[in-house]
């Protein structure tokens, strides 16, 4: 369960810090395109990984 627990806080941790990751966009298109929405669905993603991770280490403790 530990491990688990762990490797949930590291994920949600990353996810933060993707979050707050400032990337600069660039022109394409004809016309600029922002980074952010990506940096957004990415933190989102990464953050739900690790709250799973967490629930599923709370879940294996509850059946020992």
């Amino acid at each position: 369960m530990r491990r688990n627990k762990v490797i949930g806080v590291l994920m949600i941790l990353m996810g933060v810090l993707v979050l707050l990751y400032k990337n600069d966009g660039f022109y394409g298109w004809g016309r600029y395109i922002d980074k952010s929405w990506e940096n957004i669905i990415i933190s989102t993603v990464i953050i739900v990984i690790g709250v799973l991770f967490i629930k599923k280490g709370k879940k294996n403790q509850k059946a020992r």
